[in-house]
């Protein structure tokens, strides 16, 4: 991500930033919303998670996958493929070489999906 910030080619770093973040936010989301499914010691890890998440480490989804990787692997694959789609097709652009909602204050293109945009894009 660093050569792309030195290069000034922002969209990748956006696209890998979303893909970096994604799965701890994910999983750290599901022990909050979903919290019968998920063991004391689970819930634990998902507020570890979502820590981890918001600073850009996509370590903390780690735990979840190790312990039912046939389903938490293709869950947080394609929510952050989706994540990245999503800023591709806005065109985000991220100023610094890191993940997570951290880097959001040097972040364009940014939470800007509405009828106007989708409307554009028709």
């Amino acid at each position: 991500m660093l050569i792309c910030v030195a290069q000034g080619v922002y969209t990748v770093v956006a696209i890998a930033a979303v893909g970096i973040c994604v799965p701890p936010l994910g999983m750290g989301l599901a022990t909050l919303i979903g919290r019968k499914n998920f063991s004391a010691e689970e819930r634990e890890t998902g507020k570890a998670a979502l820590v981890m998440g918001c600073v850009g480490v996509t370590e903390g989804a780690i735990p979840f996958a190790a312990a039912d990787p046939l389903r938490v692997i293709p869950s947080i694959m394609v929510g952050s493929v989706c994540g990245a789609v999503t800023a591709a097709l806005v065109g985000a652009q991220c100023y610094a070489g890191w993940g997570g909602l951290i880097v959001l204050p040097v972040v364009e293109g940014k939470l800007v999906i509405s009828p106007q945009w989708l409307s554009e894009q028709w």
